[in-house]
């Protein structure tokens, strides 16, 4: 392997025992990267135990998230190589997908997007399918810094490719595991938004009532019964406490504001 496609795979991780194996099998076998790299950020399950079957995989610690893209930046930095791809412990890299990255002819200036197959509980739920950038050069960009929803800058200039082999996203098995991230991705946001974004009791009401009718019937999840359904009213339920805690977070500031003001 040239030293121009020479790749360090970055993973984020937290209690994923149930996925990081299969993760992890699909970037071990063949040594198809030169480096593994994963930041484990709390895991109390069997996790790091799975991944100390890899003698390989070289593991990083961290108490929690509270900026994905410091995060991301930070493992990136860990790296030995300047190509970098991140995976997420419960998405599985099928062999046709490596098959076309090592095809690729890799430019410095072009990020490129992989596509994924969104799965809810072990099937498959096209409504949910994306794109998501994944692969870049860091001596050209990085992670945007953004508590959630962060992404690889796509710099002025730069170049956007599509891997089209999709890998397996298994992110959701059950509506607790939705709950969870709906809990934890909204008080991220709020988070991070407070005080630099406005947000009233009814913004939280159509934010969520607007991602429940994009997610079930512009992205067609009514097909797809129950795991269309359930998948699109936890989405609109995390929508709804997002703008509902930064609208919490923004008053209080507010009121604090008021009484500094009345001393």
């Amino acid at each position: 392997m040239s030293d121009e496609k020479k790749i360090s795979a970055c993973i984020l991780t937290k209690n994923s025992a149930q996925t990081i194996e299969k993760c992890l099998d699909a970037l071990y076998c063949g040594n198809r990267f030169d480096e593994i790299l994963l930041l484990d950020t709390g895991s109390t399950d069997e996790t790091l135990e799975i991944v100390s079957r890899f003698p390989k995989v070289k593991v990083f610690h961290q108490d929690g998230i509270e900026n994905f893209g410091e995060t991301r930046n930070f493992i990136s930095s860990r790296a030995k190589n300047d190509w970098l791809l991140h995976v997420d412990s419960d998405e599985f890299l099928p062999p046709e997908f490596f098959e076309e990255l090592w095809r690729l002819e890799l430019h410095p200036n072009t990020v490129y997007e992989i596509s994924r197959r969104m799965f809810y509980g072990g099937r498959p739920l096209p409504g949910l399918d994306d794109r998501v950038k994944r692969l870049y050069n860091r001596t050209a960009t990085s992670w945007t810094n953004r508590a959630v929803h962060e992404i690889i800058n796509l710099r002025e200039g730069m170049k956007l490719t599509r891997i089209c082999s999709p890998v397996e996203h298994h992110s959701y098995d059950s509506c607790d595991q939705l709950i969870l991230k709906a809990q934890k991705y909204s008080t991220l946001f709020a988070d991070q938004f407070a005080g630099k974004k406005s947000a009233a009791p009814w913004s939280a009401v159509l934010h969520g009532s607007w991602a429940f009718f994009r997610f079930y019937f512009l992205k067609r999840n009514l097909f797809y019964g129950y795991a269309g359904f359930i998948t699109s009213f936890c989405f609109s339920i995390m929508s709804f406490l997002k703008y509902a805690k930064l609208y919490e977070r923004n008053l209080r500031q507010a009121e604090s504001d008021h009484a500094m003001r009345g001393k």
